[in-house]
């Protein structure tokens, strides 16, 4: 018998989870009582900063002209993490600093573009099982009149590169919902990649949502399925090797025998 019932509420990032760290998901999804010990990580804090500060901008809270100096006041409050120190020692702190504030000082207003709505929650049915999540932004291009759907991201273009196929899962998860709302599939799929100043896209592609749903499909499978034996087996392979993500990016490397609280 699984650990997750039929009724249980998904997200993109669950099914990421789990499929990059079965046992990292059996201690944020089941253990429900690690919570308090979750960790964040700095990459993370920057993102959610940079996020925010976009959304108050496209919801009119904000000018564009306001954006820098709100960045610059709740950095040193929002992004209070540690950075690894193998990078600390290069002075990255420093450099994604001024990355982010660059941004913000040179943000272009997404010219060309009509932004339609900003951090849109969403319900929807994927998978034959519930979904939640959050569209960063749904756009429409003012020549084309083509539907947008971007994701805001802090990866450098040669990272996301590296993860490209496996990145548009989530936006091709998000396009359920521009199909429910708007009764069409968006035309467009795109990144922000704002510490580079850089927007990359792909056409949305119907085979393509559907081999996401596959994907997705055969990840709850997974899930449903797994018993207390099987969540044993993924901690014994935590316990087998050491990387970068399980040190200073996992959420839970405070409670993983493959991680610390650094």
């Amino acid at each position: 018998m699984g650990s997750i019932d039929k009724k249980h509420v998904y997200s993109y990032s669950q099914l990421e989870q789990f499929d990059q760290c079965p046992y990292s998901f059996y201690l944020q999804r089941i253990e429900e009582g690690n919570k308090e010990m979750l960790l964040e990580n700095s990459f993370a804090q920057q993102g959610t900063l940079i996020h925010n500060i976009i959304d108050r901008w496209a919801k009119g809270q904000i000018t564009k002209e306001q954006m820098p100096d709100e960045y610059v006041s709740r950095y040193p409050d929002e992004v209070d993490n540690n950075w690894p120190p193998m990078l600390a020692s290069k002075g990255y702190a420093s450099k994604t600093y001024d990355q982010g504030l660059d941004y913000l000082i040179n943000f272009d207003e997404f010219k060309g573009f009509e932004v339609l709505d900003s951090e849109v929650s969403f319900n929807v049915k994927f998978a034959d099982r519930n979904f939640v999540g959050i569209i960063d932004m749904i756009l429409k291009d003012k020549q084309s009149g083509e539907l947008i759907v971007l994701d805001h991201k802090s990866k450098s273009f040669s990272s996301f590169k590296k993860e490209e196929n496996n990145m548009y899962r989530q936006q091709l998860l998000y396009s359920k919902y521009i199909k429910k709302r708007y009764r069409k599939w968006p035309d467009r799929l795109m990144f922000n990649l704002f510490k580079e100043n850089m927007k990359v896209e792909r056409p949305f592609n119907e085979l393509q949502y559907k081999h996401t749903e596959d994907w997705a499909r055969d990840i709850v499978a997974k899930i449903e399925t797994f018993d207390m034996f099987d969540w044993y087996e993924t901690k014994k392979g935590a316990e087998s090797g050491k990387d970068f993500f399980c040190n200073y990016i996992c959420q839970c490397r405070g409670l993983c025998p493959n991680g610390h609280s650094r």
